[in-house]
């Protein structure tokens, strides 16, 4: 960055996408996904996607979150301010979500030890629903709330993102249950979960739309990232991997399935699966990378 652009041009964010920050964007990914998984897997009492799910969350999005904060030895101090910081509280939920998430899923793992069978509790206690479907949501939120508390950075400041992620999570999440009940061969799960992907799918791309568009109608530096993402340095990321790969490809899918009234064929299953992962990938690595700070004084100076 050229200091001398920090009060008088639109100044690109760069520590929660460049170098280390690489790691934050893997890990916000994740642990969404994960726990929008094991959310979609909890409404159809699918224990299996639950358990897969808990895994994701926990060891790739957790894993991935150690690496973003540096030495691990120092790493627990990041929870101490839960008061102050939406990343401190994140921290928190997080580690709730492990917790209880094992207590949950393990009297379904019986199979593994005859212990595990002899538990006080049961899986499918409505308590156990309750409860991580509300951590759930909030692991869901953790990491496009984290960004929406930074006012300085207007493109990410909006109430929708949020929201957003959500969608984001339970489409994602739906693919994943998805591909699993496939491995466990589990087609009346499959059957069910069609309905709800076809769905968050067009709640995920309408909210796209609706963000970007809001966005356009915001402030000035929230037009520069939205124009850095249409027409400049990441419009090849946007149109090939979010637009082409992230909803064209998977409305088309969808509602090849929607005219059959069935899945027709696990290959398209499994391209849809695909498309979804690399196309929210993506998404999140434009919102991310197109960051612009507000000047402290506009000027054309840092443009000549």
């Amino acid at each position: 960055m050229k200091p001398y652009l920090w009060m008088t041009d639109f100044t690109p964010q760069e520590e929660w996408i460049d170098r280390q920050g690489l790691f934050l964007w893997l890990a916000f990914f994740f642990s969404e996904i994960g726990a929008g998984f094991y959310l979609v897997s909890l409404f159809f009492e699918f224990w299996s996607g639950c358990l897969v799910g808990w895994l994701i969350c926990t060891i790739l999005g957790g894993g991935l979150h150690i690496l973003y904060l540096g030495k691990p030895e120092r790493a627990w101090r990041a929870i101490l301010r839960p008061a102050k910081s939406e990343l401190s509280r994140g921290l928190i939920i997080m580690i709730l979500f492990t917790a209880v998430g094992a207590i949950h899923i393990a009297p379904s793992l019986s199979y593994l030890s005859s212990l595990l069978s002899s538990l006080p509790w049961r899986t499918d206690m409505v308590f156990f629903k309750i409860f991580m479907t509300i951590l759930g949501f909030f692991v869901i939120t953790h990491g496009f709330m984290s960004m929406n508390v930074m006012t300085a950075i207007p493109f990410w400041n909006s109430a929708i993102l949020p929201v957003l992620s959500v969608a984001s999570g339970i489409w994602v999440g739906t693919q994943l249950s998805m591909w699993t009940s496939i491995g466990f061969s589990e087609k009346e799960i499959l059957l069910s979960l069609e309905p709800l992907a076809r769905w968050s799918l067009f709640a995920y791309a309408f909210l796209t739309i609706y963000y970007f568009w809001n966005i356009g109608h915001s402030s000035p530096a929230g037009q520069e990232s939205l124009r850095v993402i249409i027409k400049a340095d990441l419009s090849a990321f946007f149109y090939v991997g979010v637009v082409l790969i992230g909803f064209i490809i998977p409305i088309a899918i969808s509602l090849n399935f929607w005219a059959d009234n069935t899945v027709s064929g696990y290959g398209l299953v499994y391209l849809r699966i695909i498309c979804a992962i690399i196309g929210d990938l993506t998404l999140r690595y434009v919102i991310s990378k197109s960051g612009r700070y507000s000047p402290l004084i506009y000027s054309n100076v840092g443009r000549v």
